[in-house]
Protein backbone atom coordinates (compact mmCIF):
# COMPACT_ATOMS: atom_id res chain seq x y z
CA UNK A 1 0.00 0.00 0.00
CA UNK A 2 1.26 3.49 -0.88
CA UNK A 3 -0.10 6.97 -1.44
CA UNK A 4 -0.52 8.25 -4.98
CA UNK A 5 1.81 11.21 -5.46
CA UNK A 6 1.86 14.19 -7.79
CA UNK A 7 -0.93 15.69 -9.93
CA UNK A 8 -4.07 13.74 -10.85
CA UNK A 9 -5.43 13.19 -14.35
CA UNK A 10 -9.19 12.72 -13.98
CA UNK A 11 -9.55 11.25 -17.47
CA UNK A 12 -7.38 8.36 -16.30
CA UNK A 13 -9.11 8.06 -12.92
CA UNK A 14 -12.50 7.47 -14.52
CA UNK A 15 -11.66 4.95 -17.20
CA UNK A 16 -13.08 2.39 -14.75
CA UNK A 17 -14.26 3.63 -11.35
CA UNK A 18 -16.99 3.07 -8.73
CA UNK A 19 -18.05 5.36 -5.85
CA UNK A 20 -18.87 3.52 -2.61
CA UNK A 21 -20.60 4.49 0.63
CA UNK A 22 -18.62 3.43 3.71
CA UNK A 23 -21.31 2.08 6.07
CA UNK A 24 -19.40 1.74 9.35
CA UNK A 25 -21.76 4.14 11.16
CA UNK A 26 -24.66 1.85 10.22
CA UNK A 27 -22.85 -1.15 11.69
CA UNK A 28 -21.82 -2.68 8.37
CA UNK A 29 -18.44 -3.62 6.99
CA UNK A 30 -17.61 -2.46 3.47
CA UNK A 31 -15.73 -4.41 0.80
CA UNK A 32 -15.02 -4.09 -2.91
CA UNK A 33 -13.94 -6.64 -5.52
CA UNK A 34 -12.26 -5.95 -8.87
CA UNK A 35 -10.93 -8.04 -11.75
CA UNK A 36 -8.50 -7.54 -14.61
CA UNK A 37 -10.84 -9.27 -17.07
CA UNK A 38 -12.88 -7.52 -19.73
CA UNK A 39 -16.58 -8.46 -19.17
CA UNK A 40 -17.10 -8.73 -22.94
CA UNK A 41 -13.87 -10.72 -23.47
CA UNK A 42 -13.14 -8.62 -26.59
CA UNK A 43 -11.03 -5.69 -25.36
CA UNK A 44 -7.80 -4.91 -23.51
CA UNK A 45 -6.20 -8.33 -23.92
CA UNK A 46 -3.25 -8.71 -21.58
CA UNK A 47 -3.87 -5.42 -19.77
CA UNK A 48 -3.00 -5.17 -16.09
CA UNK A 49 -4.41 -2.50 -13.80
CA UNK A 50 -3.25 -0.54 -10.78
CA UNK A 51 -6.07 -0.57 -8.21
CA UNK A 52 -6.41 2.81 -6.55
CA UNK A 53 -8.86 3.94 -3.84
CA UNK A 54 -9.74 7.60 -3.20
CA UNK A 55 -11.02 8.32 0.33
CA UNK A 56 -13.19 11.29 1.35
CA UNK A 57 -14.49 12.86 4.57
CA UNK A 58 -17.10 15.64 4.61
CA UNK A 59 -16.67 16.16 0.84
CA UNK A 60 -12.89 16.57 1.13
CA UNK A 61 -10.25 14.22 -0.29
CA UNK A 62 -8.20 12.47 2.39
CA UNK A 63 -5.86 10.69 -0.01
CA UNK A 64 -5.57 8.21 -2.88
CA UNK A 65 -4.14 4.82 -1.92
CA UNK A 66 -2.54 2.33 -4.32
CA UNK A 67 -3.64 -1.06 -2.98
CA UNK A 68 -2.78 -3.65 -5.64
CA UNK A 69 -2.08 -4.56 -9.23
CA UNK A 70 -4.54 -6.91 -10.92
CA UNK A 71 -3.93 -8.63 -14.24
CA UNK A 72 -5.88 -10.84 -16.67
CA UNK A 73 -7.62 -13.78 -14.97
CA UNK A 74 -6.90 -12.17 -11.60
CA UNK A 75 -9.27 -10.85 -8.95
CA UNK A 76 -8.61 -8.65 -5.94
CA UNK A 77 -10.77 -8.17 -2.85
CA UNK A 78 -10.45 -4.89 -0.91
CA UNK A 79 -11.35 -4.63 2.79
CA UNK A 80 -12.30 -0.94 2.76
CA UNK A 81 -12.51 -0.67 6.56
CA UNK A 82 -9.04 -2.15 6.93
CA UNK A 83 -7.59 0.36 4.47
CA UNK A 84 -9.32 3.17 6.35
CA UNK A 85 -7.98 1.96 9.72
CA UNK A 86 -4.41 1.56 8.47
CA UNK A 87 -4.43 5.22 7.48
CA UNK A 88 -6.02 6.43 10.72
CA UNK A 89 -9.21 7.63 9.01
CA UNK A 90 -11.70 5.33 10.75
CA UNK A 91 -13.39 8.20 12.64
CA UNK A 92 -13.83 10.46 9.62
CA UNK A 93 -13.85 8.60 6.27
CA UNK A 94 -17.39 8.13 4.90
CA UNK A 95 -16.96 7.75 1.14
CA UNK A 96 -14.51 6.23 -1.30
CA UNK A 97 -14.02 5.54 -5.01
CA UNK A 98 -12.31 2.43 -6.39
CA UNK A 99 -10.37 3.05 -9.62
CA UNK A 100 -8.70 0.67 -12.08
CA UNK A 101 -5.96 2.40 -14.08
CA UNK A 102 -4.07 0.63 -16.87
CA UNK A 103 -0.56 0.04 -15.54
CA UNK A 104 1.05 2.00 -18.37
CA UNK A 105 -0.31 5.21 -16.83
CA UNK A 106 1.33 4.67 -13.40
CA UNK A 107 5.03 4.77 -12.57
CA UNK A 108 6.68 5.03 -9.14
CA UNK A 109 3.39 5.89 -7.41
CA UNK A 110 2.65 8.71 -9.85
CA UNK A 111 0.37 9.12 -12.85
CA UNK A 112 2.58 9.35 -15.93
CA UNK A 113 2.44 12.62 -17.86
CA UNK A 114 1.39 11.13 -21.20
CA UNK A 115 -1.63 11.44 -23.53
CA UNK A 116 -4.59 9.27 -22.53
CA UNK A 117 -5.01 6.74 -25.33
CA UNK A 118 -8.25 5.27 -23.97
CA UNK A 119 -11.83 6.45 -23.43
CA UNK A 120 -14.60 5.29 -21.11
CA UNK A 121 -15.99 3.18 -23.96
CA UNK A 122 -12.85 1.04 -23.83
CA UNK A 123 -13.76 0.06 -20.25
CA UNK A 124 -17.57 0.25 -20.20
CA UNK A 125 -19.17 -2.35 -17.91
CA UNK A 126 -15.94 -2.72 -15.91
CA UNK A 127 -18.02 -2.85 -12.77
CA UNK A 128 -16.90 -3.22 -9.18
CA UNK A 129 -18.48 -5.72 -6.80
CA UNK A 130 -19.59 -3.67 -3.78
CA UNK A 131 -20.27 -5.76 -0.69
CA UNK A 132 -21.64 -5.06 2.79
CA UNK A 133 -21.55 -7.44 5.75
CA UNK A 134 -22.46 -7.74 9.40
CA UNK A 135 -19.86 -9.14 11.80
CA UNK A 136 -19.96 -12.96 11.88
CA UNK A 137 -22.63 -12.87 9.19
CA UNK A 138 -23.01 -13.08 5.46
CA UNK A 139 -22.39 -10.50 2.72
CA UNK A 140 -24.74 -8.87 0.29
CA UNK A 141 -23.38 -7.47 -2.96
CA UNK A 142 -24.20 -5.46 -6.07
CA UNK A 143 -22.17 -4.46 -9.14
CA UNK A 144 -22.05 -1.02 -10.74
CA UNK A 145 -19.68 1.59 -12.17
CA UNK A 146 -19.40 5.35 -12.64
CA UNK A 147 -21.55 6.16 -15.71
CA UNK A 148 -19.92 8.15 -18.55
CA UNK A 149 -19.63 11.91 -17.88
CA UNK A 150 -21.36 11.48 -14.52
CA UNK A 151 -22.17 14.96 -13.10
CA UNK A 152 -19.58 16.51 -15.38
CA UNK A 153 -19.32 20.24 -14.61
CA UNK A 154 -21.05 22.23 -17.36
CA UNK A 155 -23.67 19.58 -18.02
CA UNK A 156 -27.35 19.59 -17.06
CA UNK A 157 -27.98 16.29 -15.26
CA UNK A 158 -31.09 15.17 -13.42
CA UNK A 159 -32.05 12.10 -11.43
CA UNK A 160 -35.05 9.75 -11.57
CA UNK A 161 -35.15 6.51 -9.62
CA UNK A 162 -37.94 4.02 -9.02
CA UNK A 163 -37.48 0.94 -6.93
CA UNK A 164 -38.16 -2.72 -6.73
CA UNK A 165 -39.86 -3.72 -3.48
CA UNK A 166 -38.46 -2.52 -0.16
CA UNK A 167 -38.95 -5.08 2.59
CA UNK A 168 -40.11 -3.76 5.97
CA UNK A 169 -39.95 -6.07 9.00
CA UNK A 170 -39.34 -5.55 12.75
CA UNK A 171 -36.26 -7.79 12.58
CA UNK A 172 -34.73 -5.88 9.65
CA UNK A 173 -33.16 -2.50 9.00
CA UNK A 174 -33.99 -1.23 5.51
CA UNK A 175 -31.79 1.60 4.20
CA UNK A 176 -31.92 3.83 1.14
CA UNK A 177 -28.58 5.33 0.11
CA UNK A 178 -27.93 8.07 -2.45
CA UNK A 179 -24.36 8.74 -3.65
CA UNK A 180 -23.36 12.11 -5.09
CA UNK A 181 -20.16 11.92 -7.13
CA UNK A 182 -18.65 13.53 -10.24
CA UNK A 183 -15.99 12.79 -12.85
CA UNK A 184 -14.94 16.47 -12.68
CA UNK A 185 -12.32 17.83 -10.27
CA UNK A 186 -13.33 20.38 -7.60
CA UNK A 187 -16.96 19.19 -7.66
CA UNK A 188 -18.92 20.88 -4.85
CA UNK A 189 -22.61 20.63 -5.77
CA UNK A 190 -24.97 19.14 -3.20
CA UNK A 191 -28.22 17.50 -4.32
CA UNK A 192 -31.76 17.91 -2.99
CA UNK A 193 -33.68 14.66 -3.44
CA UNK A 194 -37.47 14.34 -3.22
CA UNK A 195 -38.60 10.81 -2.32
CA UNK A 196 -42.17 9.50 -2.43
CA UNK A 197 -43.10 6.16 -0.78
CA UNK A 198 -45.98 3.94 -1.92
CA UNK A 199 -47.61 0.80 -0.55
CA UNK A 200 -48.54 -2.22 -2.66
CA UNK A 201 -51.90 -0.68 -3.67
CA UNK A 202 -50.25 2.50 -4.96
CA UNK A 203 -51.27 4.71 -2.03
CA UNK A 204 -48.67 7.32 -1.09
CA UNK A 205 -47.40 6.73 2.46
CA UNK A 206 -45.28 9.86 2.72
CA UNK A 207 -42.81 12.21 1.10
CA UNK A 208 -39.32 13.02 2.28
CA UNK A 209 -36.66 15.54 1.25
CA UNK A 210 -32.95 14.88 1.84
CA UNK A 211 -29.78 16.73 0.92
CA UNK A 212 -26.79 14.76 -0.35
CA UNK A 213 -23.39 16.51 -0.04
CA UNK A 214 -20.93 16.45 -2.91
CA UNK A 215 -18.43 13.57 -2.84
CA UNK A 216 -20.45 11.82 -0.13
CA UNK A 217 -23.70 9.97 0.46
CA UNK A 218 -26.88 10.29 2.50
CA UNK A 219 -28.60 7.34 4.15
CA UNK A 220 -32.13 7.00 5.49
CA UNK A 221 -33.54 4.12 7.53
CA UNK A 222 -37.09 3.39 6.49
CA UNK A 223 -38.36 2.61 10.00
CA UNK A 224 -37.37 6.13 11.09
CA UNK A 225 -39.66 7.69 8.46
CA UNK A 226 -42.75 5.54 7.99
CA UNK A 227 -45.49 4.32 10.34
CA UNK A 228 -45.67 0.64 11.27
CA UNK A 229 -48.98 0.45 9.43
CA UNK A 230 -47.20 0.99 6.10
CA UNK A 231 -47.19 -2.75 5.37
CA UNK A 232 -44.37 -5.24 4.67
CA UNK A 233 -43.54 -3.98 1.17
CA UNK A 234 -43.04 -0.48 -0.17
CA UNK A 235 -41.75 1.14 -3.33
CA UNK A 236 -40.37 4.61 -3.92
CA UNK A 237 -39.83 7.24 -6.58
CA UNK A 238 -36.97 9.69 -6.13
CA UNK A 239 -36.00 12.72 -8.21
CA UNK A 240 -33.45 15.52 -8.22
CA UNK A 241 -33.07 18.41 -10.66
CA UNK A 242 -29.56 19.52 -11.61
CA UNK A 243 -27.70 16.55 -10.11
CA UNK A 244 -27.35 12.86 -10.94
CA UNK A 245 -27.14 10.30 -8.13
CA UNK A 246 -26.51 6.59 -7.66
CA UNK A 247 -29.22 4.84 -5.55
CA UNK A 248 -28.57 1.75 -3.43
CA UNK A 249 -30.94 -0.11 -1.09
CA UNK A 250 -29.75 -2.38 1.72
CA UNK A 251 -31.78 -4.68 3.97
CA UNK A 252 -30.04 -6.08 7.06
CA UNK A 253 -31.30 -8.84 9.36
CA UNK A 254 -28.80 -8.75 12.22
CA UNK A 255 -30.36 -11.70 14.08
CA UNK A 256 -29.85 -14.02 11.11
CA UNK A 257 -26.73 -12.27 9.80
CA UNK A 258 -28.28 -11.63 6.41
CA UNK A 259 -27.60 -8.67 4.08
CA UNK A 260 -29.33 -7.86 0.77
CA UNK A 261 -28.05 -5.10 -1.55
CA UNK A 262 -29.80 -3.74 -4.66
CA UNK A 263 -29.67 -0.83 -7.07
CA UNK A 264 -32.96 0.32 -8.53
CA UNK A 265 -32.25 0.36 -12.28
CA UNK A 266 -29.38 0.99 -14.73
CA UNK A 267 -28.28 4.56 -15.55
CA UNK A 268 -30.26 6.12 -18.40
CA UNK A 269 -27.17 5.95 -20.60
CA UNK A 270 -27.60 2.17 -20.81
CA UNK A 271 -31.26 2.18 -21.91
CA UNK A 272 -31.92 1.05 -25.48
CA UNK A 273 -34.26 3.85 -26.61
CA UNK A 274 -32.86 6.89 -28.40
CA UNK A 275 -31.52 9.46 -25.95
CA UNK A 276 -33.98 12.29 -26.91
CA UNK A 277 -36.88 9.96 -26.06
CA UNK A 278 -35.32 8.81 -22.78
CA UNK A 279 -34.45 12.38 -21.79
CA UNK A 280 -37.95 13.71 -22.59
CA UNK A 281 -39.71 11.01 -20.54
CA UNK A 282 -37.27 11.43 -17.67
CA UNK A 283 -37.58 15.24 -17.64
CA UNK A 284 -41.37 15.09 -17.68
CA UNK A 285 -41.40 12.64 -14.78
CA UNK A 286 -38.96 14.69 -12.71
CA UNK A 287 -40.91 17.92 -13.28
CA UNK A 288 -44.22 16.20 -12.46
CA UNK A 289 -42.98 14.97 -9.08
CA UNK A 290 -41.24 18.23 -8.21
CA UNK A 291 -44.36 20.19 -9.19
CA UNK A 292 -46.63 18.35 -6.75
CA UNK A 293 -47.15 19.86 -3.32
CA UNK A 294 -47.75 16.41 -1.86
CA UNK A 295 -48.17 12.89 -3.17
Amino acid sequence: MSLLKGPTNYSILHLASTPIAIMAKQGLRTFAGVTGDDPSNTRNAGTSFVVLVSFFAESNLLGRIIVATVGPCEHYFIDIDQEVAENGWQDIASFCVVHRIPSQYISEDRIVNMPVMHSHEDFSMYRTVVQYAVDSGSMGSVTYETPPNFNRVGGNPSFLSFSNKIYIHPDCDSYLIFLNYSVSPNYTKSADVNIEFYNTTGVCMGRHLISVPALDFSCIRMSDLLPKSSGPFLSFAAVSAGTALLPISIVVNRCLGGVSVEHSHPPQGYLLADWPIVNRIKTEAVNTILGRESC
